[in-house]
């Protein structure tokens, strides 16, 4: 932590921060990524790069970064995302680790406004999310935005993984030796899988409204990965929400077979994604019809019915998936 002492004698919080950037193929992306971190108004960070057995020319696209607090950290065959995430915090040497994926990039004040935040809380907020432009090419920007309570927290996580958090968290490193790393054999939706974990254990986010971040959408993700790891989630946490309450089971069975509907859909399984919605309405019919417009909505967007030529902005709170 930073030695120096504005002038009414109070300390600076000016706390490391440990900078995690996966990445797997995508050369012709990270120095964006990198320099977004360099450009940052907050200036004490360290960067670890991790490359996942990359079989582009990685090193060449970091060469042009001269500045000791980079460096990259290699993996000898493919892990996944949640290994590559593992790897970085383990070698983290900041109080707090922030995640940004290698397609993504900051905006210059992300670090300064979630550093501020996070000063002087209570142990129960274990990080910091902030809202994020969604960019999808061929389509308009949508702002995500998290709105939650302290009490709502744990509920809006059995609604889904939706705060962006590869690239929108600022978390306490310690926090990794109570939860546990992300799961490594789950290939998608880690990130949620950690999320549950972290509420169910008593702990919250705090939820900024200002976008301090730009998210890329890339291709969907391949429905096998998606099917196992909603399998696995499913396990995990299902009896933990039905001992919460009914309602808590229901939301979060409605979750899984939307995510399902989601995979379906961009495997153009169609027949199978609209059933999943329907058990999704069944288990949990509270969502609300602006809900469920708007996912009719993305998935027209998804299958090129429609194109998005606004941006446009969504909540994401206990109502609003």
């Amino acid at each position: 932590m930073s030695s120096m002492v504005p002038s009414d004698g109070s300390p600076i919080f000016e706390p490391l921060v440990s900078v995690v950037i996966p990445v797997y193929n995508r050369a012709h992306l990270i120095g964006r990524a990198v320099s977004s971190v360099f450009d940052q108004s907050y200036k004490n960070f360290e960067i670890i790069v991790v490359d996942d057995a990359s079989s582009d020319d990685l090193a060449r696209a970091l060469a042009g970064f001269a500045d000791s607090r980079l460096q990259c950290i290699s993996h000898p065959s493919n892990r996944g995302a949640a290994a590559a995430r593992n790897t970085g915090v383990a070698v983290a040497r900041g109080e707090f680790v922030a995640f940004l994926d290698s397609d993504d990039i900051w905006f210059a004040d992300k670090l300064t406004q979630q550093i501020a935040a996070m000063r002087g809380q209570p142990r129960e907020v274990a990080g910091h999310v902030c809202a994020y432009d969604c960019v999808k090419p061929g389509f308009g920007t949508r702002r995500i935005v998290p709105e939650w309570s302290a009490e709502t927290f744990r509920r809006s996580q059995l609604l889904g993984c939706t705060c962006g958090p590869g690239t929108t968290l600022m978390c306490r490193r310690t926090i990794f030796a109570e939860i546990g790393p992300f799961d490594e054999e789950l290939r998608r939706l880690e990130d949620w899988d950690w999320l549950l974990r972290l509420a169910a254990e008593g702990y919250r986010l705090l939820g900024s409204p200002t976008a301090l971040a730009r998210v890329e959408v890339g291709s969907s993700a391949a429905r096998r990965d998606v099917d196992t790891a909603l399998r696995r989630i499913r396990a995990r946490h299902l009896d933990a929400a039905a001992r919460e309450s009914a309602s808590s089971r229901r939301i979060f069975e409605a979750t899984l077979y939307l995510e399902s509907a989601a995979a379906a859909f961009g495997d153009r399984a169609y027949a199978c994604a609209a059933r999943s919605v329907l058990r999704s309405l069944a288990a949990y019919p509270m969502r609300g019809g602006a809900f469920y417009w708007r996912l009719a909505l993305r998935a027209a967007d998804s299958a090129g019915l429609r194109r998005r030529d606004r941006s446009t902005a969504t909540t994401l709170s206990p109502t609003s998936h």
